[in-house]
């Protein structure tokens, strides 16, 4: 199971200012991925404040718990054989891991939401360029997460200066923002 502790700015974008700043970075190649969310049937996930998913990328699917912590946020992950609740059950990586945080089944599918992702690999982080699709909705993000420290704050304003934004907090995660729309609790 690797760990570690996220960080990331993201913020939602026009489709014009994702395509401007898009052509900054000829080249980028779009991959779909799939996000299926999971909870319990008593929501213990949603109560911690946390997201738990198994991603699909090209056949192959990456389990993520994700929960608040004192140095952040908290990411827990690992490949897994299928994006079936039975995973939850059977890994035995992930049921020590969720039995831990106090999270136990009946486990249930929330929703999925579909990510076209391209993404720009820079000296300290790697730069997501993001088309997500949920219901018969679309939005359009810009993620920066680090991969080294450094001034990510600065590095990110600089990116987004083209399209005459400075980073500011304007969107929930994408698995809030897929069941807003999407999943009735």
């Amino acid at each position: 199971m690797n760990f570690n502790i996220e960080k990331e700015y993201k913020c939602l974008v026009s489709k014009e200012q994702f395509e401007t700043l898009l052509k900054y970075y000829p080249g980028v190649s779009f991959q779909t991925q799939t996000n299926t969310y999971f909870d319990t049937a008593d929501l213990t996930v949603k109560q911690l404040k946390g997201a738990m998913r198994i991603r699909e990328v090209k056949q192959q699917f990456l389990f993520t718990l994700k929960l608040p912590g004192k140095a952040g946020l908290q990411e827990f992950e690992c490949f897994v054989p299928n994006d079936r609740i039975t995973t939850f059950e059977n890994h035995e990586e992930i049921v020590e891991l969720l039995s831990s945080h106090g999270i136990h089944g009946p486990f249930q599918m929330l929703c999925q939401l579909t990510t076209k992702r391209g993404i720009v690999h820079l000296p300290n982080a790697e730069l997501c360029f993001d088309i997500n699709y949920y219901g018969d909705q679309c939005d359009y993000e810009i993620e920066y997460e680090w991969t080294k420290t450094h001034d990510g704050l600065t590095q990110f304003n600089q990116i987004l200066a083209p399209i005459h934004l400075s980073y500011e907090k304007n969107c929930d995660s994408k698995i809030k923002r897929a069941m807003d729309a999407l999943c009735k609790d």
